[in-house]
């Protein structure tokens, strides 16, 4: 079990938030970290995640994802991107690719880059792992997205079994102009029981030997959201400004709810 020790923290600055808009979620992944699926009872309301901006613009963000759950299982989650888009934040998303198949083109256009779940380029292997009819959901997300574009980035979780699934989706990634982003499974929420995988060395030589064939298709993860460094993660970050805001608020890994900053302010 993961024991995340709770940080008393008020920060002096904000570079990046991360927005966990809802813990909803259409699908049940295996390896989920947030463990979502489930609405929580305490989520913030349209007007407070208008709010959260608003504090952490103030407090100098310059960019933001928002993210769930899925991110747009929640109704107003265009209203509250477009908040953003208001207050000149650089903004992307993280989707599993609901309702990013024709539906809201303008909020879409004005993103910097949509982060799209894949995990294979198998349709049978991906939904055995994400849940039925979840690979053609995002395989049209990416597609669409391209098309309006936007920059897709593929994030792909990457476990000591499926190691070899990278090739398939780097070379996705290449025939629609998208980039690749690897993110090792972690072993907590539902795949605390998974045990911890150190797969850098490995994933490191197969990314290496794949830039030869396809050059630089690769790209890290800007937000640092992933919790990659287990209970240390949020403690490493957050000093850097990288802020990630849970749906009811609370700053991840503190006892800190983020609208209290800007009161107290």
């Amino acid at each position: 079990m993961l024991v995340i020790q709770m940080l008393d923290y008020k920060p002096e600055n904000i570079v990046h938030l991360n927005a966990e808009v809802t813990k909803a979620c259409n699908l049940r992944c295996d390896y989920c970290f947030n463990d979502s699926g489930v609405k929580m009872p305490s989520e913030l309301d349209l007007e407070e995640w208008k709010e959260v901006v608003d504090v952490a613009r103030n407090y100098g963000a310059e960019s933001a994802l928002f993210t769930g759950g899925e991110v747009m299982a929640r109704r107003d989650s265009p209203e509250i991107i477009g908040h953003a888009f208001e207050r000149g934040v650089r903004t992307s998303i993280l989707s599993n690719g609901l309702k990013l198949n024709g539906e809201y083109r303008d909020i879409i256009e004005g993103l910097e880059r949509v982060q799209i779940s894949l995990d294979s380029a198998s349709p049978y292997a991906h939904d055995a792992r994400r849940g039925e009819g979840s690979w053609k959901l995002a395989r049209q997300a990416v597609d669409y997205v391209r098309g309006l574009d936007v920059l897709v980035e593929i994030s792909t979780t990457i476990s000591e079994d499926r190691l070899d699934e990278l090739e398939g989706i780097t070379g996705i990634a290449y025939l629609t102009g998208s980039k690749v982003l690897v993110r090792p499974m972690q072993s907590i929420g539902r795949a605390v029981e998974r045990g911890k995988q150190d797969l850098s060395t490995d994933i490191a030589k197969k990314k290496e030997r794949l830039e030869d064939r396809f050059g630089d298709i690769f790209v890290e993860d800007f937000a640092r959201y992933v919790p990659v460094l287990g209970a240390n993660h949020d403690r490493a970050v957050i000093p850097q400004g990288f802020v990630t805001v849970l749906p009811d608020g609370k700053i991840r890994g503190t006892r800190q709810n983020i609208l209290e900053l800007e009161r107290a302010a």
